[in-house]
């Protein structure tokens, strides 16, 4: 035991004369997940003989410190991690510095303004000079001409100048004065992180550094562009990626992952469900044990690794778990700031299917039914629509839980008009013994007002019986599919050009007299 206490004694004093080599981290790339980033960077430090802090500073604050990964070259020995918020903001300071430059050099140019007038003013008030005397001659009197108006323009051509750089100074005065006051991570503080290592001798430490930062991410959304129903759906799928870590990005290479980094990693474990009467129910056990393990399992533990000794420019790979996009432009977005990086420019084949509910509205909806949808790595997200060229409107994308076609809404067909009309004297109410039948008949009419052909998905619905009292008989469908569970109806129809179809459903409900039926 007094050993080891030697041990750390001795440890902790060395630690305290250590050197300290302050250097910064090259960013290599960033990996964007959808709720955080990770920061690849290199890092060098020239070593001496002994123990040495390596201090890399003007990181981001937002640093998991758990995610720090180090690796390296180099022959010397890692002792130690450690990560640390610098409250002192040097970004802030910066743009101070920056602006007492600038009101310096506003200062000094209202100073020469001024030194300009007063000459200006000399130089008019010295054309008097000889104004009441006789001895001027026509030779002199062009020569100061000529002198004055030199003078005089010269001067004019400074005030000019220096009002153009007074002007260009106070725009940018204001703009780090808005930055300032506008920029959402100027209290953020910077981050460092400190490696203790030792080294034998004089050497180079050439690290690989990686860690997890919070306050970025990315969103998924879509441009969505159709130039008529012949031609395939032009879909633009762009990431709107944010980032609040207090550290500019600057020309940085971007990776893009639909993994959620710390969702959990471990998989739900079910237990009996004991059921049993009240008065001799046990204890309720936990309906799900918790994960015993840290959930951020995208990251390794700190560790040293062998230390001893937008479209046509993106690539897409898949692993086990999720879809990366690499992005070979670099880019730069700065703190506090959201930039646009387009991920992939599809054109897809559709099937264009205008759907009407006659039930409740007379138009119908322009609908794009893609196939083989699933190998594009389609994410759910808002989208914009464009229709021949205009805008239509904002839609939502909705990937999640379809199976075979995905469905892209276009928006109103208002070339399709659809009508659903009572039929006369078809609706009734009858008693028969101990029961009543009410008959219902509607008529739907179609009509195409293009000057082409269209593919029309009608749909409607019959009640739904959920007591067995309760009885409804179909009497007519006119070639409508059922679906029994939902009483759902649907029709597939191709309409031509200026042409109209109709459609009856007729059906009859049966049920108790003594009874009233909800929702008829």
């Amino acid at each position: 035991m007094k050993s080891l206490s030697t041990v750390l004694i001795l440890f902790i004093s060395l630690v305290s004369f250590a050197q300290n080599v302050e250097t910064n981290a090259d960013i290599q790339n960033i990996t964007v997940f959808t709720n955080r980033a990770q920061i690849s960077s290199k890092v060098t430090a020239n070593l001496k003989s002994g123990l040495s802090k390596i201090i890399i500073s003007d990181l981001a604050s937002t640093i998991d410190a758990n995610s720090i990964q180090v690796g390296g070259r180099g022959d010397f020995i890692l002792l130690s991690v450690n990560f640390e918020k610098d409250f002192i903001s040097k970004k802030i300071q910066n743009l101070e510095d920056s602006l007492e430059y600038l009101q310096t050099e506003i200062d000094n140019t209202e100073m020469l303004l001024a030194v300009n007038k007063n000459e200006e003013t000399m130089v008019m008030d010295n054309t008097k000079i000889k104004s009441d005397t006789d001895d001027l001659f026509a030779d002199d009197l062009e020569t100061m001409s000529k002198y004055f108006k030199k003078k005089l323009t010269d001067l004019g051509t400074q005030k000019l100048t220096l009002n153009a750089k007074k002007k260009a100074l106070e725009a940018k005065k204001a703009a780090i004065q808005n930055q300032i006051k506008t920029d959402p991570s100027r209290n953020l503080p910077l981050g460092k992180i400190i490696l203790t290592v030792k080294a034998n001798k004089a050497t180079v430490a050439n690290l690989d550094l990686k860690y997890l930062v919070y306050g970025t991410g990315w969103k998924p959304n879509y441009d969505i562009r159709v130039a008529n129903t012949e031609s395939p759906v032009n879909i633009k799928y762009k990431a709107e990626v944010f980032q609040n870590t207090g550290v500019n990005w600057d020309k940085v290479t971007l990776r893009l992952s639909t993994a959620q980094v710390n969702s959990r990693t471990v998989k739900p474990e079910l237990y009996p469900q004991y059921l049993n009467f009240y008065e001799n129910r046990p204890p309720a056990p936990a309906a799900m044990r918790k994960s015993s393990i840290n959930d951020g399992a995208l990251m390794m533990a700190e560790e040293s690794a062998d230390m001893v000794s937008v479209g046509n420019y993106v690539a897409v790979s898949e692993n086990m778990l999720n879809t990366q996009f690499d992005i070979s432009i670099p880019y730069t977005i700065n703190s506090g700031s959201t930039e646009t990086v387009e991920i992939q420019d599809l054109n897809l084949n559709a099937k264009y299917t205008t759907y009407v509910v006659p039930k409740f509205d007379t138009n119908g909806f322009l609908v794009a039914e893609v196939s083989d949808w699933e190998k594009y790595n389609l994410m759910s997200a808002p989208a914009k629509i464009y229709l021949e060229g205009t805008f239509v409107g904002d839609s939502y994308l909705r990937t999640a839980g379809v199976e075979d076609k995905l469905k892209i809404s276009l928006g109103r067909d208002e070339r399709v008009e659809v009508k659903r009309e009572a039929i006369k004297n078809y609706k009734s109410r009858k008693t028969f013994g101990s029961n009543v039948r009410e008959s219902f008949g509607y008529e739907i009419t179609l009509r195409n007002l293009k000057n082409k052909a269209i593919n029309v998905s009608v749909e409607d619905q019959l009640p739904v019986s959920q007591n067995s009292d309760i009885e409804v008989e179909i009497e007519e469908l006119n070639g409508g599919i059922l679906d029994p569970e939902k009483g759902k109806i649907t029709w597939e129809l191709n309409i031509a050009p200026t042409q109209s179809r109709k459609l009856d459903l007729k059906y009859t409900v049966k049920y108790p007299k003594d009874k009233q039926v909800l929702n008829l």
